[in-house]
C-alpha cells in the first residue's frame, strides 16, 4: 500500500545519504580507480538487494530449502533479487552519478589521498 511505498522511499533516501558520504571517503583526488567507483556501488546494491528478500512461508529451515531451481533460493525469491537489484543499482548508480557531477561542478570536493 501506500504506506509501504512511503516506507520504503524514505529508507532508500536514508541509504542513498549514507551511500554518498561513504562514496565521499573512498573516491579520492587524483585517484581515478574507476574499479573502486564501481566497488562501493556494487556492496551497497548487493547488501540492500540481499536485505530486501522475503523468504517464503513454505521454505524449511536448517538448511534452507525453497525449491526450484536452486533449492536454497525458489523462482520466487529469484525474482525478488532481480528486482530489488535492479532497482538498488538505479539507486546507487544515480546516487553515483550525482556525486560525479557535484566533484565535476565543485559544489563539493574529493578528499586528498
Amino acid at each position: 500500500g501506500t504506506a509501504t511505498w512511503e516506507f520504503d522511499t524514505d529508507m532508500g533516501s536514508l541509504q542513498s545519504a549514507l551511500f554518498a558520504i561513504v562514496y565521499r571517503y573512498c573516491v579520492r583526488e587524483e585517484d581515478d580507480n574507476e574499479m573502486l567507483n564501481m566497488g562501493v556501488v556494487g556492496a551497497f546494491v548487493v547488501v540492500r538487494t540481499l536485505s530486501r528478500v522475503r523468504v517464503p512461508e513454505y521454505c524449511t529451515a536448517v538448511p534452507l530449502t525453497c525449491g526450484s531451481p536452486l533449492i536454497y533460493f525458489d523462482w520466487n525469491m529469484i525474482q525478488q533479487l532481480a528486482l530489488n537489484g535492479l532497482e538498488s543499482a538505479a539507486l546507487f548508480g544515480a546516487a553515483a552519478v550525482a556525486m560525479e557531477f557535484a566533484y565535476k561542478k565543485e559544489f563539493i570536493s574529493k578528499f586528498p589521498n
